[in-house]
């Protein structure tokens, strides 16, 4: 019965640490979408005013989706590796 006790904390530690996981991944990859989404408007936004350079807040926006991405892993279409 200690056995079985102890087996059942333990699976209910794990789901609770794989569960905490999976959430701070999904919202990893919602901060990347809308890191992203606001530097795909921004090109945009530059591209039609005629701007063909780099401009100080395409770069600090490319910056900020890069750090997003690096928090995602390669298979959630980030850039992080294990």
């Amino acid at each position: 019965m200690l056995l079985t006790l102890s087996i059942a904390i333990v699976i209910v530690g794990t789901l609770f640490v794989l569960t905490g996981r999976v959430r701070k991944t999904q919202m990893d990859i919602a901060a990347m979408k809308e890191a992203d989404a606001a530097f795909n408007a921004n090109v945009g936004r530059e591209r039609a005013a005629g701007i063909n350079y780099e401009t100080s807040e395409y770069r600090r926006l490319s910056r900020a989706a890069n750090e997003a991405a690096a928090k995602v892993p390669t298979r959630y279409g980030g850039t992080k590796h294990r």
